[in-house]
């Protein structure tokens, strides 16, 4: 009896020792979009009562966002959006399917790291995406399909993926 107790120890050992998790392989992500874009202008901001600028940077497959936003009237509530004016922080993965530029992430702190539940502003998942509308060696007009604002980016720093 022991002995049929030994032998399915070993076994069941053997299987786990056996056994490994893939490693994650990361992609090369898109080569016109490696580097640091800006949105340094916004059409008709006088005439929003609130709007965002986007600063992106994307490495290999991963992107970072720092939102800076802009608002009149306190839409959201809450004493955090007392301010006029606010940074709120994402990363994560993109991809990018024909036309469409899909984001991927959560909202994070502003070293890019954990952000606790009950802290200002967003957070959890970040998602986002975008309409590739016109772009160039160094703007990209991108078209958001989820407020239908329009966003132009423009290259700040040219980027590898190593």
């Amino acid at each position: 009896m022991k002995v049929k107790y030994l032998f399915l120890l070993l076994f069941a050992f053997g299987l786990i020792t056996a056994c490994s998790f893939n490693q994650t392989i990361k992609s090369s992500g898109e080569a016109f979009l490696q580097g640091s874009w800006s949105e340094d202008s916004v059409a008709n901001k006088a005439q929003l009562v609130n709007y965002e600028q986007n600063y992106f940077t994307f490495t290999c497959d991963s992107f970072y966002l720092q939102i800076n936003s802009y608002s009149k009237v306190n839409l959201q509530g809450g004493a955090c959006y007392d301010a006029k004016a606010w940074k709120e922080y994402a990363k994560g993965y993109y991809t990018l399917n024909k036309d469409t530029l899909k984001f991927d992430g959560v909202f994070v702190d502003e070293k890019f790291k954990y952000k606790p539940e009950k802290s200002c502003y967003r957070f959890g998942k970040f998602t986002q995406n975008f309409l590739i509308t016109q772009q160039s060696d160094s703007l990209i007009y991108l078209k958001s399909l989820q407020t239908g604002l329009s966003h132009q980016l423009v290259l700040k720093q040219k980027g590898l993926c190593k």
